[in-house]
């Protein structure tokens, strides 16, 4: 008996370790739908939606997450130094916004559900979301405080804003690569932050809003609000186009250089505070 309980052992403890390391590759953890409705993806992650994250580190999505309603939040993050690779799968909710004379976020309706969310405020910091798709919540697609990194993100059809990184203020991370079309509010919303190589179309306010921030190489276009808000920051390099008010709406002081600015129903760029902004070699006719 004592033989066979000997051979036994290592066997069971190796079962124990495999099944340990199922949710996770190389240290970065895993996440499916049928994980997050078991729950348990770390210490005080209970089944089902939202997947709480209470630790650091890299996690994975290795599969779709669907969540039942538009007040739903299907990633919750409460803890700093959290990268979420999407892993080229998709956050989903029932939200479809269409744009007519009035934006119309229909499906289940407006609600409070968000795709990731990182803090309300500036609770949580350094938090990085990429490579992936978040469509159809009901409040926010990425809502990230400080320090937030928001990278090769498709946000669409969600029912208030597509992307929010930044905290007014503190700088760092950046919102850089990502497409945020057709939301019922803003695309992107960025503070103290670098925006760059971003895409926003036909959202149901601005484009892009952004303040104390770097805005670069960025396209607006066919937005019901302003292509570019932007406040106390260096806008450069982008093109704002048929939007349904300004092209580029900037508040001084600021600087706006060689920016396009064209077939904007309201003023094609706009500045205005004090001391003046500096302006030089756009095409803003």
């Amino acid at each position: 008996m004592s033989q066979l309980r000997s051979r036994w052992l290592p066997l069971a403890l190796l079962s124990a370790g495999l099944c340990g390391s199922l949710n996770a590759v190389d240290g970065v953890v895993l996440i499916s739908q049928v994980q997050a409705l078991a729950g348990n993806v770390t210490p005080g992650d209970a089944p089902g939606f939202p997947v709480t994250i209470s630790l650091p580190g890299s996690y994975r999505l290795s599969g779709n997450l669907t969540v039942p309603d538009a007040n739903t939040i299907a990633i919750q993050i409460a803890a700093d130094n959290v990268t979420i690779d999407l892993n080229g799968f998709s956050i989903i909710g029932p939200v479809v916004c269409t744009f007519g004379p009035v934006p119309s976020c229909g499906g289940d309706g407006v609600g409070s559900g968000s795709g990731v969310v990182a803090s309300v405020g500036d609770l949580y910091h350094n938090i990085k979301v990429a490579n992936g798709t978040v469509r159809g919540m009901g409040y926010y697609g990425i809502f990230l405080g400080n320090g937030g990194h928001v990278e090769n993100i498709h946000a669409e059809s969600n029912g208030y804003g597509g992307i929010v990184a930044g905290y007014n203020g503190i700088t760092g991370g950046g919102v850089i690569g990502n497409d945020a079309s057709y939301n019922g509010s803003f695309g992107i919303l960025a503070r103290s932050t670098v925006v760059s190589g971003n895409t926003a179309i036909g959202n149901g306010q601005d484009g892009i809003e952004a303040s104390d921030s770097t805005v670069s190489g960025n396209t607006a276009l066919g937005n019901a609000g302003n292509g570019i808000t932007a406040s106390r920051s260096t806008v450069s390099g982008n093109a704002a186009n048929r939007n349904k008010q300004s092209g580029l709406n900037v508040n001084c002081p600021s600087t706006v250089i060689g920016n396009t600015a064209v077939s904007n129903v309201g003023a094609n760029l706009v500045t205005s505070g004090l001391p003046a902004c500096t302006v030089a070699n756009n095409t803003a006719p």
